[in-house]
């Protein structure tokens, strides 16, 4: 009987905690932007890892902090010359759900 007990209250702990409403994964959101060619106001790079760092940078000091940046290139490229066309690149960064307005300012869009 304490055995059956111990069990029972071990699943209900183990079901409390996986099954939380207040899990931390709804604490973040991602969002989705697609790259200028030289017009985003956290500057331009030909190497991923160096973007992704000026892309951390320039919100830290916006105070928008993001835990995660992603570069691909499944985006769509505009052929033309000037600085506002989309490169085809597209930056997809997690943030707290609390900052997705403010990052949304920036063209960014809830993805």
């Amino acid at each position: 009987m304490k055995r059956t007990f111990i069990i029972i209250f071990l699943g209900m702990v183990f079901l409390n905690i996986c099954c939380s409403k207040d899990d931390v994964s709804n604490e973040y959101v991602y969002a989705l932007y697609s790259q200028r060619s030289c017009a985003d106001p956290w500057g331009y790079s030909n190497n991923n890892e160096e973007l992704a760092i000026k892309i951390k940078d320039y919100f830290e000091i916006q105070n928008i902090e993001i835990f995660d940046v992603e570069i691909d290139n499944k985006g769509t490229a505009q052929l033309c010359n000037a600085c506002t066309c989309l490169s085809g690149m597209r930056i997809i960064v997690k943030v707290k759900k609390d900052d997705l307005n403010s990052i949304i300012e920036y063209g960014f869009q809830e993805h």
